[in-house]
């Protein structure tokens, strides 16, 4: 929504058929540009934290599930809930409305990040036929098959490489974007960049699926 736009609500007091002392409905201004999506934050209003789910909900969990992938120990949910509540308890840290979008970004990724740490000290544990099965998903069964391929691989990586990896080339971001989400110097993504990218490729290259892939000169974009 263009900054310095307003809304008109109904008192809280109003109810249908029924309206506040006067008989008028007051009209509340909600700034909502993120300056004041943050003043609201800092402040714990209820209605800024629906605005934060509401503006950074998707992309939170679109983060997660470059990041996740094939995943089994948890739920895309979970982690977006994790998410939220770690960004509504630490808005104070943010002095810069226009860094929202690139905090919520590293909160995704932390989240994430988080969830792949907490599993791994836990599914040492189970075997392989323990775990629970995948949710079949209507996909192009060729691109469904690189798709669990390349996470399958993902997940046998170093975290670091497999999250700078996943902002790069799944999400597609910036380095400077990829840098800010994953808290690190523009130099240092480059570096697990460049190691992810050879790692893959190495990786890719002995599978008879994603071979076709790389041959074909086409992205890992599952």
């Amino acid at each position: 929504m263009p900054s310095g736009s307003r809304s008109a609500l109904p008192h809280p007091a109003s109810r249908a058929g029924a309206a506040p002392s006067g008989g008028q409905l007051v009209a509340l201004p909600v700034e909502r540009d993120d300056a004041e999506l943050l003043r609201r934050l800092q402040r714990g209003d209820p209605w800024a934290k629906a605005m934060l789910f509401e503006r950074y909900g998707a992309l939170v969990e679109r983060i997660a599930r470059r990041i996740l992938g094939t995943e089994r120990h948890t739920t895309f949910e979970d982690v977006v809930h994790d998410a939220f509540v770690s960004a509504y308890s630490s808005v104070h840290q943010v002095s810069d409305a226009a860094a929202l979008t690139s905090w919520m970004r590293s909160v995704a990724v932390h989240t994430a990040c988080k969830s792949i740490r907490k599993a791994r000290s836990w599914l040492s544990f189970l075997s392989p036929e323990d775990l629970p099965e995948l949710p079949a998903r209507g996909a192009d069964a060729e691109l469904r098959e690189a798709h669990d391929r390349t996470y399958r691989l993902l997940e046998s990586f170093p975290l670091d490489e497999r999250v700078a990896f996943a902002l790069r080339y799944i999400e597609g971001m910036e380095l400077t974007e990829a840098a800010a989400a994953g808290g690190v110097s523009l130099a240092t993504i480059k570096r697990r960049i460049a190691r992810a990218e050879a790692r893959f490729v190495s990786a890719a290259r002995r599978d008879p699926v994603l071979a076709a892939w790389i041959e074909e000169g086409a992205r890992w974009t599952p």
